[in-house]
């Protein structure tokens, strides 16, 4: 895996060809602004793209979640008598 400095507006004007190089060639890609790094750009594991249970990945990133109870509001409105 090699790793490449851009700057933000070299970014700007290449974005298909520097996603495509961290794509494809696996690269690394550390993008600049004003000489300092703003931003990391990695390829993607083909394993954490394949579908998962969504409370599984809840878990893992948040912990146990409390199931929470559902909670119905009522909203009461005033009758008023109009004569017409």
């Amino acid at each position: 895996m090699n790793i490449t400095h851009v700057s933000a507006s070299e970014l700007k004007r290449n974005a298909a060809e520097i996603l495509n190089s961290v794509y494809y060639k696996k690269n690394i890609t550390i993008v600049e602004k004003f000489g300092k790094a703003i931003a990391k750009i990695i390829p993607i594991d083909e394993k954490e793209n394949s579908k998962t249970n969504i409370t599984d990945k809840l878990d893992f990133y948040f912990g146990s979640l409390p199931d929470f109870p559902k909670v119905i509001i009522t909203r009461n409105f005033r009758q008023r008598n109009v004569s017409l």
